[in-house]
């Protein structure tokens, strides 16, 4: 997360300079090739109801992520974000 890069690179001596933080939108395509991921791995559970119990979830999951998706005016849904943070070696020039 963010404050821990800061603390870190703050405790390597450096001075952080900006931070921009930029949203994560999510489409039903990209939420779907997760969902499909979940999907490919039902056949290492170790027994068949779970597996089908898991699968139950899964499909549920995609019908609520197509109706979440048909609300939104923009087709996407913001969940989380990415970030860059900027940061560099203290001046050692002396004031002037």
């Amino acid at each position: 997360p963010p404050d821990w890069i800061e603390r870190h690179l703050k405790l390597a001596g450096l001075e952080v300079v900006s931070q921009k933080r930029f949203p994560i939108m999510y489409s039903f395509s990209t939420m779907l090739r997760q969902l499909n991921v979940a999907r490919s791995k039902l056949s290492l559970f170790p027994f068949k109801g779970l597996a089908d119990e898991m699968r139950k979830s899964i499909d549920d999951l995609e019908a609520e992520a197509k109706q979440a998706i048909e609300k939104s005016p923009t087709g996407r849904i913001r969940l989380g974000f990415d970030y860059v943070i900027a940061a560099e070696l203290p001046s050692t020039r002396p004031e002037e």
